[in-house]
């Protein structure tokens, strides 16, 4: 049997089969959520069983981190997914905006709208992936929401709140000048990269205590599009082409296709390595070998450098210095 048929949110059956949620109700639901979550899920008033969550204070002196984000299907995942790594997936993307502030995370709100027709089997596996990430990560679900969608219809939505480290790491401290560095790999979401990957939590923890670390994000719309938030008014960003560092699944994806390495790694998205500028003068040999001392097993490339308004356009060729052809990446409405 194709994996597309065995991790299939739906059901394909008519009302009344015992698969479907709309046979449980929302009551039954929501007890059996409640159970598959297990440990993540405290009793009320920490958690689910009353209008709210009553939550403990953060560490006196560190700032809140609010985030939130979605997944849909056919959006963000397909049935070519595991449903455990589509829940995983849900998890991991809201800690790597977490990550990308310095950040720890903190407890959380998980909101499900589903079709009549989605699967229990499946949505048990979904919340089994929740649960195991929430558990490796330190976080707890203390409430939400259920909601009714169209057949064929499925979308999990998560808040999550957090404290910063140190002083939050924004997108808007850079300066020319600044070297632009990302950690791991880049490109090749789609090969399976976009559920296979690691929120850089404690990565991002070091980087807030480093006071050369100027602006940091995390790449999930693609280096074209992410990188252009960091530059500040008047300036352009002069890429490495040679140090761009691609994934094994980018390297696939040119081969099989017909992009470029460099095209996948500018255009793809769903990365959620961070990027972030670093203020000092070359070499910046100190910072590398302070990186590599605390994070011995996670790749980090200097991309490139902060430069004036190039006449050429965003970005350059840091060698050429000719205008490169991806200054773009993902949009969720991108004009005709």
């Amino acid at each position: 049997m194709g994996a597309s048929i065995v991790n299939s949110p739906f059901t394909g059956a008519e009302a009344g089969d015992s698969n479907r949620v709309d046979y449980h109700g929302e009551s039954a639901l929501l007890r059996s959520i409640r159970d598959w979550l297990g440990p993540v899920a405290p009793p009320p008033p920490e958690g689910m069983g009353d209008d709210c969550a009553v939550l403990r204070p953060i560490p006196t002196g560190h700032q809140q981190l609010l985030t939130t984000d979605s997944l849909t299907y056919g959006q963000h995942f397909d049935a070519a997914a595991r449903p455990e790594d589509a829940g995983a997936k849900l998890i991991k993307r809201n800690l790597s905006d977490i990550a990308a502030m310095g950040g720890q995370p903190g407890p959380a709100l998980l909101n499900l709208l589903c079709g009549p027709d989605l699967s229990i089997i499946w949505l048990e596996r979904f919340i089994s992936g929740i649960r195991a990430s929430c558990e490796r990560y330190g976080v707890m679900i203390v409430g939400g929401d259920i909601s009714a969608l169209p057949a064929g219809q499925f979308t999990a939505s998560l808040t999550l709140t957090g404290y910063a480290i140190g002083e939050p790491i924004l997108r808007t401290g850079a300066a020319v000048g600044d070297f632009i560095y990302v950690t791991g790999t880049l490109g090749g979401s789609l090969r399976g990269k976009h559920l296979a990957f690691e929120p850089r939590l404690a990565a991002g923890q070091w980087l807030a205590t480093q006071p050369t670390c100027t602006a940091m994000m995390d790449l999930t719309d693609g280096l074209g599009k992410d990188l252009a938030a960091l530059l500040p008014q008047g300036s352009s960003a002069a890429i490495d082409l040679c140090r761009l560092p691609a994934s094994p699944a980018a390297h696939q994806s040119a081969v099989a296709g017909k992009r470029s390495i460099q095209e996948h790694i500018f255009c793809d998205g769903e990365d959620y390595e961070l990027l972030f500028t670093v203020t000092g003068t070359q070499p910046t040999e100190p910072f590398e070998k302070a990186w590599s001392e605390q994070f011995p097993a996670l790749a980090l490339s200097a991309i490139g450098r902060i430069i004036p308004a190039h006449p050429a356009g965003r970005y350059v060729d840091a060698k050429t210095e000719a205008a490169l052809p991806w200054q773009s990446g993902f949009e969720h409405f991108k004009p005709a």
